[in-house]
């Protein structure tokens, strides 16, 4: 159990900044969320977070940039959001990685290929790796259910609380969770608000007993973490899609954060002026709308397969869970608990 001067602590485990850039139509030059990295970081210790990191897409700039403005923050650690494939099912899946620095990062994005290199690795150095948002994961792919646990439980942590997910999609990671821990497969989950404007911002959170980041990380390795915070509503996911619409047309009309070149201003300009005439008739809504109905249907889908492969018995020759490797906590400098399982206090159960 942890120390008995051990407190609970909150993290927003997912959150981006201006940093995160939106990989469809490269040409437009957008990026999914357009918060400063110091805007984000105070508007998180304002909704009670007590640990703050960035999970900005395959990169650590949003970190680099608040701690090269404000020197080291004992409150703060560097983290990003991977995009990574497994080359198995196809999947090409958001990975949660905390608690990292630049050497790791240059590293992850050399792995980042196939995740099922880049895992082994987290797990050498003992970096937490949490699967992400596993409904919108899987809207272009079905995969088996006794494959998807599998693939699941490569990771030591699962995000079952994500801030901008609905419900269903929630539940399934949820329920993966579950199905893991009834394969005897320890797993944590985490929670996130996933916010892309700062409106959201501690929405969704993770508590673990710790007394400052280091033991809040070492709480995310050994699995001691609670979820906590709302699922995503239709509505606020609309206005944030409009919000950061908005936001991109004043960055491509006065450039104030240098994110465009000359020549990569204009060619934005002119996709911009050419697909403005989509934005007046609710294209933004109709996408998240669409985009939402995908989800829901892949994690109906996906949630039935579950529920199959569940029902088979662990001998069953087409249920074969994957050899387990678990992460490991160098013992010269954290004591090994007891094998015994955790059980978090009361009032810390996910909502």
């Amino acid at each position: 159990m942890a120390s008995p001067s051990g407190r609970l602590l909150r993290a927003d485990l997912h959150v981006h900044t201006r940093h995160s850039r939106l990989e469809t139509l490269p040409i437009l030059g957008a990026r999914d969320c357009y918060s400063e990295p110091r805007e984000v970081y105070l508007m998180a210790k304002a909704r009670g977070m007590d640990l703050v990191t960035f999970t900005d897409h395959d990169t650590i700039d949003g970190c680099l940039e608040l701690l090269s403005e404000e020197g080291d923050l004992p409150d703060f650690f560097i983290s990003e959001e991977v995009t990574a494939r497994d080359p198995l099912t196809g999947c090409r899946l958001h990975v949660g990685v905390f608690g990292i620095d630049e050497r790791l990062h240059g590293e992850i994005r050399r792995l980042r290929g196939n995740v099922r290199e880049l895992l082994p690795f987290l797990e050498q150095e003992g970096i937490p790796a949490a699967l992400n948002h596993i409904g919108s994961s899987l809207v272009r792919k079905r995969v088996p259910g006794r494959k998807l646990v599998d693939l699941a439980g490569l990771f030591p942590l699962v995000e079952t609380r994500n801030g901008a997910q609905r419900e269903i999609s929630n539940s399934l990671a949820g329920r993966l969770a579950d199905a893991l821990e009834k394969r005897s497969r320890p797993v944590g989950r985490t929670g996130g608000s996933d916010a892309h404007t700062s409106r959201r911002i501690g929405w969704a959170w993770t508590e673990a007993e710790a007394v400052d980041r280091t033991s809040f990380l070492v709480a995310l390795l050994r699995r001691r973490t609670v979820p906590r915070g709302e699922s995503a509503r239709l509505a606020p996911l609309v206005r944030d899609v409009y919000r950061i619409v908005l936001t991109y047309y004043r960055d491509v009309a006065g450039n104030p954060r240098g994110h465009f070149s000359p020549v990569g201003r204009r060619k934005a300009a002119a996709c911009a002026l050419l697909s403005l005439p989509l934005h007046f008739v609710a294209l933004p809504a109709l996408g998240t709308l669409v985009r939402q109905f995908r989800v829901q249907g892949a994690s109906r889908r996906h949630g039935r397969d579950l529920k199959k492969a569940m029902q088979m018995g662990p001998a069953d020759p087409v249920f074969k869970m994957e050899s387990w490797n678990r992460i490991g906590i160098p013992e010269a400098e954290f004591p090994v608990l007891p094998a015994e399982a955790w059980v978090p206090r009361q009032e810390s159960e996910g909502a």
